[in-house]
């Protein structure tokens, strides 16, 4: 199913390892060499790329890169923006504030 998702997303003739669809790919620049803001990675545990997601902000990571990973077990894709008055949406905006204003001054 993941491959149909690329398929409709990439240009006709493009693969998953386009640089806008894997940054860590063989066309990709070297990511170690780019200087990155600081970077938060919020993802459903049950998101269809999850482990995709994970496997980025980990290697990223391992770069040197400051990175934040956020795992919400048993959510989907898009989780708090389906309810965005719920609690776990509250949670995630109390999150991404908490990041901004911890990196601001860097």
């Amino acid at each position: 199913m993941l491959d149909r998702f690329w398929r409709l997303s990439m240009g006709e003739g493009e693969t998953r390892d386009h640089p806008l669809a894997n940054p860590l790919g063989p066309k990709s620049p070297r990511l170690e060499e780019v200087g990155l803001e600081p970077m938060l990675v919020i993802v459903g545990g049950n998101e269809l790329l999850r482990d995709r997601v994970e496997e980025y902000a980990m290697r990223l990571k391992d770069m040197g890169k400051n990175v934040e990973y956020v795992e919400f077990e048993g959510q989907q894709h898009g989780f708090f923006t389906n309810d965005p008055y719920s609690h776990i949406s509250n949670h995630v905006l109390q999150l991404i504030k908490r990041f901004i204003l911890q990196n601001s001054s860097n």
